[in-house]
C-alpha cells in the first residue's frame, strides 16, 4: 500500500521539511483518501521499510498524526485510522441531523420498547431528577449506527405525560427530537451531562462489536425544554475506538 505513495511522492531527505513531516503528510492524504474508511496501518517497521527512513521518524509522524485526531494507537495492536465521518460529531444535538451534515448515513436499531417503567436508582444517582421514580416512563433502547457500524448504546427515559398516544413505531427509523417536535410541540432546548469511563460490560459490547472488558464512555443526561421541564433522561454507552465527541453546554 506505501509503494503506491512512494512513487507518486518521494521522500526528501534533504530540505527544510523534516522526514517525519513529510511522512506525517503522505500518511493523512492517505487516510483522507479512503473516505471515512477505518483501517490499520502498517507497522513501523513496514513504514520504515517502505519509506527509508528510521522508526524514530516513522514514530514522531504517527504521534503527529494522533495529535491531530486522524489516527489512534491500541495498546499491542498498532494505530488505526479514527474515521473523519465520526470525528466531531458534537455533543447532543440530534444524532441523525449530525451525522448526515458531516456525510454519513446515520441508523438506529430499536432494541426494546416499553412502558410504564420507573427511572432507575441509576438515573437518580448521576443526574438532577427531582425525585422522579414513578412508573410513568417509556424506556426506549437504541443502538446508534454510523454507516451501519454501532457507536452508542442508549437508553432514552421519556416521561408518559409528555407523550401521549406514543407507540414503538413512530420511533422506528426517525429522528428522536424531530418526532418530539412534530408529533407533541416539545422542543429540546438545553442539555446537562455526566461522564463516567467504564469497561463494556457483555451486554454492551455485544451491541457495540467490541470486546467485553474494552474501554467505553458513559454518558448520562437530562434534556430540557426552555422553561426547564425534564423531556428525557438518557444514558448513552458510546464505544472507545476511534470515536471522538466534543461537548459543550448549549442550545439544542
Amino acid at each position: 500500500m506505501t509503494e503506491t505513495w512512494l512513487k507518486k511522492k518521494p521522500i526528501r531527505k534533504s530540505g527544510a521539511v523534516p522526514m517525519y513531516a513529510q511522512v506525517a503528510e503522505i500518511l493523512d492524504t492517505e487516510v483522507k483518501s479512503r473516505n471515512g474508511a477505518h483501517f490499520a496501518l502498517p507497522s513501523e517497521g513496514e513504514l520504515s521499510r517502505e519509506f527509508g527512513v528510521s522508526r524514530v521518524t516513522i514514530r514522531q509522524a504517527l504521534k503527529q498524526l494522533e495529535t491531530r485526531g486522524v489516527i489512534y494507537s491500541e495498546h499491542g495492536r498498532g494505530y488505526f485510522s479514527t474515521a473523519s465521518r465520526m470525528r466531531g460529531v458534537s455533543g447532543f444535538h440530534s444524532f441523525t441531523r449530525e451525522v448526515q451534515k458531516l456525510g454519513g448515513k446515520p441508523g438506529s436499531t430499536i432494541v426494546s420498547y416499553d412502558e410504564k417503567q420507573p427511572l432507575p436508582p441509576a438515573f437518580r444517582k448521576h443526574l438532577q431528577t427531582e425525585g422522579e421514580s414513578k412508573p410513568d416512563f417509556i424506556v426506549l433502547r437504541r443502538v446508534r449506527t454510523i454507516d451501519g457500524d454501532p457507536v452508542a448504546l442508549e437508553d432514552a427515559y421519556l416521561p408518559m405525560a409528555l407523550y401521549p398516544s406514543a407507540n414503538r413505531a413512530m420511533f422506528e427509523g426517525a429522528s428522536l427530537y424531530t418526532e418530539m417536535t412534530a408529533t407533541w410541540g416539545i422542543v429540546p432546548t438545553w442539555t446537562d451531562a455526566l461522564f463516567e469511563p467504564a469497561a463494556a460490560t457483555a451486554e454492551e459490547a455485544g451491541h457495540l462489536r467490541i470486546e467485553p472488558g474494552a474501554p467505553i464512555l458513559i454518558v448520562w443526561r437530562v434534556t430540557v425544554t426552555d422553561t426547564d421541564q425534564a423531556i428525557e433522561y438518557v444514558k448513552s454507552v458510546y464505544k472507545g475506538d476511534g470515536f471522538m465527541l466534543n461537548v459543550n453546554r448549549y442550545r439544542l
